[in-house]
């Protein structure tokens, strides 16, 4: 395929908005649609090389495979070099254990997979992970793995007719984009079989630009570009992603391809030095954003001002451009990096550093880094932790159980139902935990649970902003509402990570600041539910509200990822509740005169 200096211009005008977007700086809301433009680019490019050697007779599988590792494996295996020990330096016990899942996953090209199995209540924030962003590249690497053969195999056999089996993939997969991601949406987002159609309308490009020569035309390639514009100016965060909506970037990115030849305007625009320049290096700024913007994150004890990021974006150009002239460049000669060189360090690489990954994951992420040696906090961090909840997801309560405690909620739930272990007082009852059941709204519940809920003795319902269907049922004072206890929220800032390198004999004496929107409801339940039934967790650990310790007494870290708790953290809550009112029916009766 001829070389185009405009297909450059359009990753710049990919890969630049992804960084804004990613930094939080500029009116590009809709910024991350830049890896959908570079989606349709590679299966563009991709496929017009296989047409072409296919026709010719020339394609070999080893050759698509050995291109396709000199194009991404180094310059990619340098980048995680070179976030390991970021990682291991600042990084808190479990982000540790879930970037070493995320570098085994990055290097079998299986990122995609990972975040998807993982996103959820206990999914640390995106913010905070220097490789979520490889997601998008395990994508891609699974396409090449699997379109190639499809068309080796197909083209012999159905020659002219062999687009209508990529119109096929892209039809099935972006009816199932549409069908998928109001009920899926991390999965739709992630996995290859609902982004396959930006790939496979970029080979439908492909296709068409093999029969026939498309010429100049700046009505279309005009419009193209005033697609991909403004779904960058008018997607949101909350837009649906990948839906419907987001055809209408694809689209122009298949206008642009298409009609942005040489002597239209838009070539004209994205043939400029500076653009061609960004687009050359693209895909090492995409690889070098992330990490740096991650590791500026865990390092700060607040979210980084805009003028750090400023000075990380040009950091991310100067970093680009080494890695793109002393890495990229080598390694697609093959003069300079032979194939048995190439192999050699695709394995080394591959397999030393998923090693390394799995190492840091199966370790805890080395708790003793910041623990000491002799800590076993290791058994509290808050995944392992939680996870004991699920064995107490009994029907019914047993006929002879004690005081019965029933449970409702999300991870927070979890959190408290461990709290309540940890006080001691659950020896004599019997602890029922659900994850979902409207105890608010009693005429929905089924026959099954308006027993469970008639049975309990007392039910804990962690919330972080009271439903209106709670306020309701409190002020109606409706048979059963009197034993529904409220927890509160609890949150501990924007980072812990920061915490790691602060000296360890201070360590009980540390606050971080709760998010106002976090105060603003515990207040807000607070003042909506009578005191014997809200427990104010933020209390326990705040002496003015706003500020929220992060270390228990003994230095021992009270929460793992800002917003679940370690045991250190469940037994902090433990004693502080102990007297709590809201937990006296678990107390046993004091002695007649004692």
């Amino acid at each position: 395929m001829k070389y185009r200096r405009e297909v450059d211009g359009l990753r710049a005008l990919a890969v630049v908005p992804v960084m804004l977007f990613h930094a939080g700086i500029g009116p590009l809301t809709g910024g991350y649609l830049g890896v959908d433009i570079f989606f349709v680019i590679s299966g563009y490019l991709i496929t017009g090389i296989l047409l072409k050697e296919i026709a010719a007779g020339e394609f070999s599988l080893w050759r698509f495979y050995e291109r396709r590792a000199r194009r991404i494996l180094p310059a990619l295996s340098v980048m995680v070099l070179a976030c390991i020990p970021m990682a291991w330096f600042f990084m808190l016990p479990d982000p540790l254990e879930n970037f070493g899942q995320s570098v085994v996953a990055t290097m079998l090209s299986l990122n995609n997979v990972l975040l998807t199995m993982t996103s959820g209540y206990w999914d640390l924030a995106s913010e905070f992970k220097p490789l979520i962003h490889t997601w998008s590249l395990g994508v891609e690497e699974q396409f090449y793995l699997i379109f190639p053969v499809l068309l080796m195999v197909a083209y012999p056999l159905l020659r002219g007719k062999t687009v209508g089996l990529v119109w096929l993939i892209v039809i099935v997969s972006y009816v199932s984009c549409i069908l998928l991601y109001t009920r899926h949406p991390d999965a739709t987002f992630y996995l290859l079989h609902t982004r396959a159609w930006e790939l496979g309308a970029g080979a439908l490009a492909a296709f068409w630009e093999h029969r026939r020569k498309f010429q100049a035309n700046n009505l279309l390639s005009g419009l193209g570009l005033l697609l991909i514009l403004a779904s960058m100016l008018l997607f949101t965060a909350s837009t649906p992603h990948p839906s419907y909506w987001t055809a209408a970037p694809v689209i122009g990115t298949l206008l642009v391809l298409l009609y942005a030849r040489s002597g239209s305007v838009v070539a004209s625009l994205l043939g400029l030095r500076p653009l061609v320049g960004i687009g050359l290096i693209s895909y090492s700024l995409y690889l070098w954003h992330q990490p740096l913007f991650t590791f500026a994150r865990v390092l700060s004890f607040d979210e980084p001002g805009k003028m750090l990021f400023v000075l990380l974006l040009a950091a991310c150009f100067v970093i680009a451009y080494l890695s793109w002239r002393f890495v990229e460049q080598p390694f697609r000669r093959g003069s300079v990096v032979s194939v048995p060189a190439l192999v050699s360090f695709s394995l080394v690489s591959t397999v030393s550093l998923a090693l390394v990954g799995g190492l840091f994951h199966m370790a805890n992420g080395f708790p003793s880094r910041v623990f000491g040696p002799d800590s076993d906090i290791a058994a509290g961090m808050h995944i392992s932790y939680n996870h004991r909840i699920s064995r107490y997801s009994a029907a019914a309560f047993d006929p002879d159980a004690g005081t019965r405690v029933l449970v409702i909620g999300n991870s927070q739930a979890r959190d408290f139902a461990n709290i309540l272990i940890e006080t001691g007082l659950m020896d004599a009852a019997q602890i029922i935990y659900r994850v979902t059941l409207a105890v608010c709204e009693p005429d929905t519940l089924s026959g099954e649970d308006r027993a469970l809920v008639a049975q309990a003795d007392v039910i804990y319902v962690p919330v972080v902003a009271l439903p209106p269907a709670c306020n309701d049922l409190i002020a109606s004072a409706a048979p059963g509402s009197d034993k529904i206890v409220f927890v509160g929220p609890k949150h501990f800032g924007y980072n812990l990570n920061a915490f790691v390198r602060l000296p360890v004999e201070g360590r009980p004496t540390y606050t971080t600041q709760i998010f106002p929107e976090i105060i603003a409801d515990n207040i807000g339940n607070a003042q909506a539910v009578p005191p014997e039934h809200y427990i104010d967790l933020i209390g326990c650990a705040s002496e003015d509200g706003e500020a929220i310790r992060v270390f228990d007494d003994a230095g021992n870290i009270i929460s793992a990822d800002r917003v679940h708790i370690t045991r250190a953290g469940a037994q902090f809550f433990a004693a502080c509740l102990m007297n709590h009112p809201a937990l006296a029916i678990l107390r046993p009766p004091v002695p007649h005169g004692a």
